[in-house]
């Protein structure tokens, strides 16, 4: 009787426990009142889960080396460019990140891995110094296959290579085996980010590494959206898993900001002293045709800067706004934000996919689109092939690119960053692949919602109750 007594009191205890924590902790109300709830109604099961995917807590074994190991790039930035009037654009993240404005010489675009993989694989095999690649997703097929053979020449021809693959991100990898066991047999120096092992325990369900990096020689970069993989080859027809996207190579000074991006990630997943110095090499000259910020955003002390660079960018916006993402469940600010800008008469549009390859997130994005609609935003729907380019356009030189998507996973629970980019050639060029996107898709109307039937709206307003953790 005594054991019954002590062992419902431990388990009440634990979901009081559990709820309290979630109370004291979680900033958004409709996420604490759920996993209130979830720990109280389930005493058993709500705390186990909470504690895998609850808890926002990030265990830095390197936070420490991120700041003592890697040499701070003392070359100012730029906080007005010469013959340049980019603010308050511009105010908002200098703002958020506390820092001014890194040239670039040349931002080229590159669509879907038709355009990407010839121009990464040409970089690596002209490599001489070191190679840095960090990747969400590197799928063990043959493109997975010939990046990882242009990575093992590279090698032997005495170049340094370090490679990050994120350990969730593995699991979704394909084929099977992993990737990482291919990489481990060709002697490849990588590490896993966050490594999900049941022993010791250490159950990183969030706070993955979505970054997309690659930095060779310190003199050219690439990041976006897209992953290592033969499903971005969007050109493949036959492949019903086929995805279109958009990846950036970069030259000048912003390589440096993201090769010290990749340096800080790679100490937190390495875990031991490297003795490889970070030299940053690109000038930063006072007067650029095309000026960038990295922003970087985390659920360590980056936390919510991409959120409060979006709602203040939106802010700001005169003539147009225009998102292509494929996961849209954003927060209430950026919502306001939008709306906001839609009545002062900014062009505001949304470019989304038809169907999303995740059923839960596509029925809660399906319960917000009214609202949205009813606020005069143009809302266009893309037929397959899955659409996952994320970019942002502001008026005429504003664009915003990278590896997040509007949604609380991207902005709350990854690893993620963006990049501001000041060019008018870029946002132009931008504008015409959205519009080109916008011309083959379908813009959604009141008679589509209103023809949505009693049971899929239930479902879709009880999948939106669970956005916060999606």
């Amino acid at each position: 009787m005594n054991n019954t007594i002590l062992l419902s009191a431990l388990i009440i205890g634990s979901g009081v426990l559990a709820a309290l924590h979630a109370l004291l902790t979680k900033r958004d109300s409709k996420a604490a009142f759920g996993w209130i709830g979830f720990c109280l109604i389930l005493p058993i099961a709500g705390p186990l889960v909470y504690l895998i995917f609850g808890i926002n807590r990030i265990h830095q074994r390197a936070n420490k080396a991120f700041f003592t190991r890697l040499e701070i790039d003392q070359s100012p930035s730029i906080l007005d460019p010469e013959d340049a009037e980019l603010r308050p654009l511009s105010t908002v993240g200098e703002r958020v990140t506390g820092k001014g404005l890194r040239a670039a010489n040349s931002v080229s675009m590159l669509e879907n891995g038709e355009q990407f993989y010839p121009e990464m694989l040409d970089a690596i095999a002209g490599a001489q110094d070191k190679i840095h690649l960090s990747s969400y997703i590197f799928d063990n097929d043959h493109v997975g296959d010939q990046v990882v053979q242009a990575l093992c020449a590279a090698r032997d021809r005495g170049v340094s290579v370090r490679i990050i693959i994120d350990a969730l991100g593995e699991f979704m990898c394909l084929p099977r085996p992993r990737i990482g066991g291919k990489l481990a047999r060709h002697g490849l120096n990588f590490a896993r980010f966050n490594p999900i092992t049941l022993f010791p325990p250490a159950l990183h369900i969030n706070m993955r590494n979505h970054r997309k990096i690659l930095v060779v020689d310190g003199t050219v970069a690439f990041t976006g959206g897209q992953n290592i993989g033969a499903r971005q080859l969007a050109e493949r027809q036959t492949d019903h898993g086929r995805v279109e996207d958009l990846h950036f190579k970069f030259t000048g000074k912003i390589v440096d900001e993201l090769e010290r991006a990749f340096l800080r990630d790679w100490y937190h997943a390495h875990g031991k002293k490297d003795p490889q110095v970070f030299n940053p090499i690109n000038p930063n000259p006072t007067r650029s045709r095309i000026w960038t910020r990295l922003v970087l955003d985390g659920p360590n002390e980056y936390l919510d800067r991409l959120n409060d660079l979006l709602v203040g960018i939106i802010s700001t916006a005169r003539q147009r706004v225009w998102i292509m993402t494929p996961y849209f469940l954003p927060g209430p600010d950026i919502a306001a934000a939008l709306v906001g800008a839609r009545l002062r008469g900014v062009d505001v549009r949304l470019v989304l996919p038809a169907k999303n390859n995740i059923l839960l997130v596509h029925w809660a994005n399906q319960n917000i689109l009214p609202y949205y609609l009813e606020k005069d935003i143009a809302i266009y729907f893309q037929p397959p092939p899955f659409v996952h380019t994320k970019a942002l356009i502001i008026d005429d030189e504003y664009s915003l690119i990278g590896s997040a998507n509007l949604d609380a996973r991207s902005l709350r629970l990854n690893f993620e960053l963006g990049v501001e980019i000041f060019d008018r050639d870029l946002n132009n060029q931008l504008a015409v692949y959205i519009n080109k996107k916008i011309h083959n898709a379908k813009r959604l109307d009141q008679s589509q919602l209103d023809s949505a039937s009693l049971p899929s709206r239930v479902r879709n307003a009880l999948a939106w109750l669970f956005s916060p953790y999606l």
